[in-house]
């Protein structure tokens, strides 16, 4: 049996989420941030406090017990809020705001791309775009509200423009987390003076007040008694920054929104969006996606075949291993998070049983899966009308 729990963690320090680049002695003196935190961050850290609340030695069945709770996050949460990366189909123009939907589009006459795969069309504006087009800059997440209204939107014609960054207090539909850089020193222990060329900088996130990370856990029995009723401090991130872990009832806001799952109802045309970085087996390609670029995503029958993709470059997670063998971690390139899939039902159930995907995963191995890797956001979507 599998318990259900949410948790908010509201962060003590700025929390560090370091990139792949080194760091340290005889390499760069500059710790470099991320823009989030990576799922496998919460995994680690959350795995590891109910390890040793159960007094685990952390042997190797231990460590497998450990591995087989599901961790999905961590995403934003304000006010019984949750937000989403920005979706990376929106285009922002200033002067005037609006809002420009990029879609699939069919190639004209003596017009081609170097798409990786036969039969993908690329993702373009709408036509009547001026020439001289300048995209804006928005906010990296948007409350659930607003990520509804685009997805239920198909063209996204009726959406309200994002803001401009740094965002005014007052608006809670949007979230900028701002960097926080820290210039250190090494002293000398036998002086107490600063220790010469051994300056150092580091990099962290800091939530606005009234922000915290929303998380929700699938725990199996044998687990799940460490998280009854937790309340508890403990590190998360790099340089053992500290967070305060608490359990609280966040079902609600990791659902389905109604109005999106009104939208799926009899949709033929679908899209996706990645809350969270995705592993795939192909890269920027759900492995699930045959030849034809047909395929159902885990849990679910329905047959889908993908038209385009809005993907930014890769984003890779590597990390330390304390699992025998010791050691670095290989590189895995993921898929980012805010990446848009372009579908069309071929086959199978109605599409609104996608809503029953809305944030699960839909990685190809069950452990990134079960690390809360490829975290998905279901709409519709539908071609541009030309002029």
């Amino acid at each position: 049996m599998t318990v259900m729990t949410y948790l908010y963690i509201s962060p003590r320090d700025p929390l560090i989420a370091r990139d792949g680049r080194p760091f340290g002695s005889g390499q760069s003196n500059r710790m470099r941030c991320l823009d989030w935190f990576y799922p496998s961050v919460l995994a680690g850290s959350l795995r590891t406090m109910v390890g040793k609340s159960l007094g685990y030695q952390f042997d190797t069945n231990q460590v497998a017990l450990l591995k087989n709770i599901e961790v999905a996050g961590p995403l934003p949460c304000r006010d019984n809020r949750l937000y989403a990366p920005a979706p990376l189909d929106c285009v922002i123009q200033r002067d005037p705001d609006r809002a420009i939907a990029l879609r699939p589009a069919p190639l004209k006459d003596d017009e081609g791309t170097d798409l990786p795969e036969p039969g993908l069309q690329p993702c373009q504006m709408p036509t009547n775009v001026e020439e001289g087009f300048k995209p804006g800059t928005g906010p990296p997440f948007w409350c659930m509200d607003r990520i509804a209204d685009w997805l239920a939107d198909t063209d996204g014609r009726s959406c309200s423009v994002p803001p401009r960054v740094p965002l005014d207090v007052g608006n809670t539909d949007y979230l900028d987390p701002v960097r926080d850089q820290r210039v250190h020193v090494a002293l000398d222990a036998a002086t107490g003076a600063a220790r010469e060329h051994m300056l150092f900088m580091s990099e962290g996130i800091v939530l606005p007040d009234g922000v915290g990370i929303s998380a929700r856990v699938k725990a199996p029995d044998g687990n799940a008694e460490a998280l009854s009723g937790l309340d508890a401090l403990h590190s998360f991130g790099g340089e053992r920054r500290t967070a305060r872990f608490q359990v609280t009832d966040h079902s609600q806001i990791w659902s389905c929104p109604e109005k999106v799952r009104q939208a799926l109802k009899g949709g033929n045309l679908v899209r996706m969006i990645l809350a969270t970085p995705a592993v795939f087996a192909g890269g920027w390609k759900p492995g699930w996606l045959d030849e034809h670029l047909e395929g159902s995503p885990p849990g679910c029958r329905l047959r889908l075949r993908l038209m385009g993709a809005c993907v930014d470059r890769w984003r890779p997670v590597s990390g330390w291993s304390l699992e025998p063998p010791r050691g670095p971690k290989a590189i895995r390139r993921l898929a980012p998070a805010g990446s848009v899939y372009f579908f069309e039902v071929a086959d199978g159930e109605a599409a609104d049983s996608l809503a029953s995907l809305w944030l699960e995963s839909v990685c190809d191995e069950e452990q990134a899966r079960r690390d809360g890797f490829g975290l998905t956001l279901w709409g519709v979507w539908s071609p541009h009308q030309e002029g």
